[in-house]
């Protein structure tokens, strides 16, 4: 798990209605580019670690169980 990807899981917050805003204010906040944190949020999903709707089916940025169980182990959350 890198860098990026952890601040991606401890960063979801329940506030974003979709994929771009939420990886946008982690792209302003941190000078991060996009380009890198959607990828590794593709990646994050594919994993089963975070979900979040499609252009079609859109859907809120959400923790899935998985990724709080690996924030926990991390100490990221308790």
């Amino acid at each position: 798990m890198n860098e990026n990807q952890i601040l991606i899981l401890k960063s979801i917050n329940g506030k974003h209605r979709s994929l771009n805003a939420f990886l946008e204010e982690i792209s302003k906040d941190t000078r991060k580019p996009i380009s890198t944190l959607k990828l590794n949020a593709k990646i994050l999903k594919k994993l089963g670690l975070i979900d979040y709707g499609e252009k079609n089916h859109p859907k809120p940025i959400e923790l899935t169980k998985h990724g709080r169980l690996v924030l926990k182990i991390l100490g990221v959350v308790e």
